[in-house]
């Protein structure tokens, strides 16, 4: 028989106080397990974690360790002051990209909150980036050259069909051309584009391509893919080219994959850096003026979908940008500067 204790229904033989104990009073055989658990459990969270995170976190922790051997402090000592000291050395000592000094201060408090239990405070990092910018200001008024490479040149309809052209009449050339366009329709990120599987790209007939992109840094998303209006660039018709000429009948095999140095296909696929390459590569075979990165075709579908006037969420169901994200604004900014409407010089009567 059970009597209510609260909002709770318990057996009347036990009190709530038995079922809900306070963490204060628990016994240390609980402790301990539930220790295990925890450690368990920052185990489990660390396999989870993308490789390349993981990597880019062990770099700015070592980069960390060197400033604080420099400072004579201890590597626990993250206040205020260090961390503005730490954005200052990194800056003026090191003449690491703005970008850079940034991505590293975030790489540090994270692994300063969760390996070593040191509670950073949101004000204290605020203060570190008022501070990378007062000196990235100081720079420009001094008239120092802008550091580090800028964002990923867009690449534009134009280019992309020029480095379509040029890509030879191969099974390579066909991969090359499968990479690029694909890439371009799902606006992906090296990483992505490496990581299709053969069953992610799904034909329904008379529309086009459903590619599911399951491995994001962000936003795993569902990508709907029409047929082109051009056969050449048409990343449907490519890919499906592509799948039968590369014999490409395991569902869970790489989509796109490395060649044999004879021509042939092998069982890997591309790494992230390999589709970076492509995409390089690709755009200098055509004799392109602007060296492309691996991030191009991302920024380039948003800029292109922009100048065509298509709506802010139906570009961030492609590039599975969050509401108000910041980095779209960037991308949409390009396509927007000469657009009559939001270019404020445009049709005024100069």
């Amino acid at each position: 028989m059970a009597e209510p204790v609260g909002r709770e229904l318990v057996p009347a033989e036990f009190s709530a106080a038995d079922l809900a104990p306070h963490p204060d009073d628990f016994g240390d055989a609980l402790r301990s397990r539930l220790a295990a658990i925890d450690s368990a459990s920052d185990s489990h969270a660390e396999d989870l974690r993308p490789h390349n995170t993981a990597r880019g976190y062990a770099s700015d922790w070592r980069t960390w360790q060197q400033f604080t051997a420099h400072a004579g402090i201890p590597v626990t000592a993250a206040g205020r002051g260090t961390l503005r000291g730490f954005v200052t050395w990194l800056w003026e000592e090191q003449r690491l990209a703005y970008a850079t000094v940034d991505r590293k201060l975030s790489g540090v408090v994270v692994t300063l909150r969760r390996e070593h239990q040191v509670p950073v405070t949101p004000e204290d990092t605020k203060a570190a980036r008022r501070t990378l910018r007062d000196l990235q200001r100081r720079a420009a008024e001094r008239g120092e050259v802008p550091r580090g490479r800028g964002k990923a040149p867009a690449m534009r309809i134009d280019a992309l069909r020029a480095i379509v052209a040029a890509c030879p009449d191969t099974l390579a050339g066909l991969r090359d051309r499968t990479t690029v366009l694909l890439g371009f329709a799902i606006a992906g990120r090296r990483h992505e584009v490496a990581a299709l599987l053969v069953r992610d790209l799904v034909l329904e007939e008379g529309r086009g391509l459903v590619v599911d992109v399951r491995v994001s840094k962000t936003h795993p998303r569902v990508v709907a893919v029409p047929y082109g209006e051009r056969k050449e660039t048409c990343p449907v018709r490519t890919w499906l080219a592509w799948k039968d000429a590369a014999g490409l009948h395991d569902p869970g095999s790489p989509a796109l994959r490395r060649m044999h140095r004879l021509g042939g296909v092998t069982r890997a696929g591309l790494s992230p850096q390999s589709v970076g390459t492509v995409i390089t590569t690709a755009g200098q075979r055509a004799g392109v003026p602007i060296r492309f990165t691996g991030h191009s075709v991302r920024s380039g579908m948003l800029t292109e979908g922009r100048r065509a006037g298509k709506d802010r969420r139906a570009l961030q169901a492609i590039s599975g940008h969050a509401d108000g994200s910041k980095v779209l604004d960037g991308y949409l900014q390009i396509a927007d500067r000469w657009n009559d409407q939001d270019n404020g010089l445009a049709g005024i009567g100069l």
